[in-house]
């Protein structure tokens, strides 16, 4: 009971805490996987109750000894949360995944009408629209969308670093990673930290994106860019250049410092893979408590 409590407490108190880390300039990629482990710990303490009773009643099963009363009104209470939580949050997914699919195929089509073939993987579909437009898409080939009107606004090595901006949400999986937010904040709105992970995440990918174009292109570019495009609109479930947080963003790219981000820049998706590793992991553990105690 406990280890739930402590669980909970986690979920309940760490989102001021991670947005203090933000302002203060902790890199973007560290603070991802750190929100990340955060959910799986809260994930775990949702379900202990309830596991642990499947297992408790498995062992009475075998043995003898009726089950104790608080721990079956708390593995009750744990298994309807962590159910209602599964089938809210895999509704959400399905929802997300489906607008998404929509808008990639009509850039797909688009893509076509405009060059006669299918857009290639790390090419960039460009828009002949004279308003300035710079997002990416998830999909199968993932694109990166920008206009021919961002060229009229910007100078090359802008354009670069939008570009760049835009490739690397892309490459570290950060639509994943705002799809498990979105789905945590579904199925678990009533903590803290699920219900303000959409935001959280959102502001962290695009940091991290930044932190990404600077390094390879310069800040300044970037800096020029956001300064530029701070209205430019995005279809919404795609990433757009300056969805978020843009002040944030021109002041990090102002004062920016080197951190232990550099090692884990390239791990940023770990965040959504440490979250469905644990959810796989607790389904897991309690269809073999099932097994185990069905064939008792």
């Amino acid at each position: 009971m406990w280890w739930t409590v402590g669980g909970l407490a986690v979920g309940v108190l760490t989102p001021p805490i991670l947005r203090a880390l933000t302002r203060r300039g902790t890199d973007a990629a560290v603070l991802l996987v750190l929100w990340g482990v955060l959910v799986c710990v809260t994930l775990a303490a949702v379900a202990l109750p309830g596991l642990a009773e499947l297992l408790h009643r498995c062992w009475l099963a075998l043995h003898a000894g009726p089950p104790g009363g608080v721990d079956t009104v708390a593995g009750i209470l744990s298994a309807a949360a962590l159910g209602a939580a599964a089938i809210r949050g895999g509704w959400q997914l399905s929802r997300i995944g489906r607008h998404r699919r929509r808008l990639h195929d009509k850039h797909v089509e688009l893509g076509w009408l405009l060059t006669g073939h299918s857009p290639n993987a790390g090419a960039v579909l460009w828009l002949p629209a004279t308003e300035p437009l710079a997002y990416s898409l998830a999909g199968t080939p993932p694109l990166v969308v920008m206009s021919t009107g961002l060229r009229q606004c910007l100078d090359s090595a802008a354009v670069r670093a939008v570009e760049a901006h835009e490739r690397a949400h892309v490459r570290r999986r950060h639509h994943l990673l705002i799809a498990v937010a979105q789905a945590a904040a579904a199925g678990l709105g009533w903590l803290p930290l699920m219900r303000h992970s959409p935001s959280l995440v959102r502001t962290l990918v695009e940091l991290d994106a930044d932190a990404h174009a600077a390094r390879s292109h310069g800040p300044r570019g970037l800096h020029r860019a956001l300064q530029t495009l701070q209205s430019a609109p995005a279809p919404a479930p795609a990433l757009g250049i300056a969805s978020e947080c843009i002040q944030l963003r021109l002041a990090r790219l102002d004062g920016r410092r080197s951190s232990a981000g550099r090692i884990a820049g390239s791990n940023a998706a770990w965040g959504a893979a440490l979250v469905l590793g644990m959810t796989t992991l607790l389904t897991f553990a309690a269809l073999t408590g099932l097994a185990s105690c069905t064939a008792g």
